[in-house]
């Protein structure tokens, strides 16, 4: 029974971890590129697009929901007013898009789980195809709950483009740092 509780907590913890690393780098965001924003909602420089791939590359399950939470509560400041669905759905496009992509890539390309191992291709791939899928998910999402002045053939590809630049910024910087960065094992004595 202890070791249920405590995974219990352990995966409550990494969730909640996840949703105060997203939330804090999308303010971060909002700060330094306040300036490039399309619109509420769509930057044409997004590194949280990047930070969602990290968190589910390195957490799993734990980093889309910690996602997921942290994106509901982005958006109820966001689309206040509007129906709960809009904001529930748009999390669940936030969190989940990224988990998804990650494991359709490992099933079409066998490409493993962790950054370093990664190849440069398999990387442009992966931040190309979540790119993708995140913009068009999110539009299809805000086009199908009435999201006012959404014009899909257009609105899209800011989104895309942003998510795009900001998860290759994010990501081929990390693998940039693990690929020089050498942990030797430690050794202590018994």
């Amino acid at each position: 029974m202890k070791l249920l509780v405590r995974g219990a907590v352990e995966k409550t913890v990494l969730t909640l971890v996840s949703a105060v690393l997203f939330f804090g780098f999308f303010q971060f965001n909002q700060w330094l590129f306040s300036s490039l924003e399309y619109r509420d909602g769509v930057n044409w420089v997004f590194l949280p697009a990047g930070f969602r791939v990290i968190l589910v590359l390195v957490m799993g399950l734990r980093g889309a929901l910690g996602i997921m939470l942290a994106t509901w509560f982005i958006d109820r400041e966001l689309f206040s007013g509007s129906s709960m669905s809009l904001a529930f759905l748009n999390g669940m496009v936030s969190g989940l898009t990224p988990l998804l992509m990650l494991k359709l890539m490992n099933k079409w390309q066998g490409m493993g789980a962790q950054l370093q191992h990664l190849t440069a291709s398999q990387l442009l791939n992966l931040t190309l195809f979540f790119a993708a899928a995140n913009a068009l998910v999110h539009h299809l999402v805000w086009l199908l709950l009435g999201h006012a002045d959404i014009n899909i053939w257009v609105d899209i590809w800011p989104m895309f483009i942003g998510d795009a630049s900001g998860a290759m910024l994010m990501l081929y910087g990390l693998k940039f740092v693990l690929n020089r960065v050498h942990i030797s094992p430690s050794v202590h004595p018994h």
